[in-house]
């Protein structure tokens, strides 16, 4: 327990505690629809810009660990095989890899339980005034979510999508993103480049659309819509079976 943690009020980290264990059978079912196959590695889809879709051709260093500007801090953020185009809006090249999830902790942040012990949390911080009564908002809500990740040892956060395509063809407000750490220490997130977590990176879907983010934010235009609408269905198997030949399934506009 990192110091922070002891001054919580005890009730609240409890409950903490308890919505950590809670989450685990939640987890662990995403994990197993998720697999590659029976009994083996769950399998996590990531997009990339265009221009870097030649250095997942190859081996190559993995998957590059998020800044604390998103949604739960520092991170690798991914989706599972089940949902392969959820989040194609940031980039056309869709990485996929395995991950071991052995003894790793989860957060359930669908539960709106669960949300709500994070915003009780939240309020109990000493800088939680200048997260809301400054300028420096962004910066202090983004690094408190790094914190309670932190305090808690919290190894993957399971949240809904909040931001979509505009036409909701891509992501649905159901999915399921991830946000996956990395441990520099027990209780300190790395401040390296890359994840340990994820290994046997490989281009693995290619799409065809662009999208623009909207004004504000939480929508994303597509440019293209050439087939006048949604991309035809992507089934997971297709993906699955491409990621072991080490080959590449095209989704058209």
């Amino acid at each position: 327990m990192t110091s922070g943690a002891a001054m919580l009020p005890r009730d609240l980290r409890q409950e903490i505690a308890d919505a950590i264990t809670t989450s685990e059978p939640t987890w662990l079912a995403f994990v197993d629809d998720n697999r590659e196959a029976a009994g083996g590695r769950p399998l996590a889809v990531k997009y990339v810009p265009a221009r870097y879709a030649a250095t997942y051709q190859k081996p190559n260093r993995g998957l590059f660990i998020g800044s604390s500007n998103f949604t739960w801090g520092r991170g690798v953020y991914v989706t599972g095989v089940q949902e392969p185009l959820s989040t194609a809006i940031y980039g056309r090249v869709g990485v996929v890899s395995r991950f071991d999830p052995s003894g790793w902790k989860a957060f359930d942040a669908r539960d709106q339980a669960n949300e709500q012990l994070y915003l009780r949390w939240l309020h109990t911080q000493p800088d939680y005034s200048q997260a809301v009564l400054t300028v420096h908002s962004d910066y202090w809500l983004h690094q408190f979510r790094n914190l309670f990740r932190e305090q808690f040892e919290i190894d993957v956060v399971l949240f809904h999508p909040d931001e979509k395509d505009a036409g909701g063809w891509y992501t649905d407000p159901q999915h399921t993103w991830m946000t996956v750490s990395d441990w520099q220490s027990r209780q300190v997130l790395s401040r390296a480049d890359y994840s340990t977590r994820f290994e046997d990176v490989w281009l693995t879907i290619l799409i065809e659309e662009e999208f623009t983010p909207d004004t504000p934010a939480l929508t994303r235009t597509p440019h293209f819509t050439l087939s006048g609408g949604p991309p035809a269905p992507l089934p997971p198997v297709d993906v699955r079976d491409a990621y072991r030949n080490k080959t590449v399934v095209r989704v058209e506009s």
